[in-house]
């Protein structure tokens, strides 16, 4: 049977294992949002500590790379604590913790674009920070970031793609496993490269068309 052919029968198999890389991706994304913003408010915070513990955790979780988290997280995290947990797990803690590092700094860049009147106008009508916050600011922001967050869920997909090391049947884990039995890594590698092609490539259009049409309206 012809190599091509062979992958292209397994292909349902290498979906399948798509939906797991989206599935942690998205969540990944969720989760690293709403600690981001977390994270930010630390940044913006009038407490000393609080601006130094969000700095920190920027700087400490950007260090080092997606890999080292993943294997931290399941098998270092695990050794220390006694709690063995579930690979996917594992995946989305490992990512979420490195991601929301670089959310926060997205947040961050947003809340610049912001006019520093648009708080003074909302004190003088006596709005309370949070009013001020929900109502004006974050509503603003978060539209500024769209395109941004969709270019973060790009790195995200991208990053899941190391899962496998600890055993998520996502696609590189399933295609790398057939790869093996039949002796054709360069089929299944290729094909796996070629579908996150078109998948970065439509997301990154994707991003490009919201950000024009984001900047149109402001």
């Amino acid at each position: 049977m012809n190599s091509w052919t062979t992958v292209l029968n397994f292909m349902p198999a290498m979906l399948y294992g798509l939906r797991f890389t989206f599935l942690i991706a998205t969540i990944t994304l969720a989760c690293s949002m709403a600690l981001g913003g977390v994270i930010v408010s630390l940044l913006r915070s009038r407490s000393p500590v609080g601006r130094s513990v969000g700095f920190l955790y920027i700087q400490i979780f950007r260090s080092l790379s997606p890999y080292v988290y993943v294997l931290l997280v399941y098998f270092a995290l695990a050794g220390v604590t006694g709690w063995k947990m579930n690979p996917v797990t594992a995946a989305i803690i490992s990512l979420t913790l490195l991601n929301t590092a670089y959310v926060a700094e997205i947040y961050r860049s947003a809340l610049l674009t912001i006019d520093r009147g648009q708080w003074e106008a909302a004190a003088a009508m006596g709005l309370t920070t949070w009013k001020t916050n929900s109502i004006i600011i974050w509503p603003q922001a978060l539209r500024t970031a769209v395109p941004l967050l969709l270019n973060q869920f790009i790195v995200i997909l991208k990053d899941s793609a190391i899962v496998g090391v600890i055993g998520v049947k996502d696609i590189v884990y399933v295609a790398n496993a057939q790869a093996a039995i039949t002796y054709k890594q360069f089929e299944y590698l290729t094909a796996v490269g070629l579908i996150f092609i078109v998948i970065v490539f439509a997301l990154s259009r994707l991003s490009i068309s919201l950000e024009r049409r984001l900047a149109w309206k402001r």
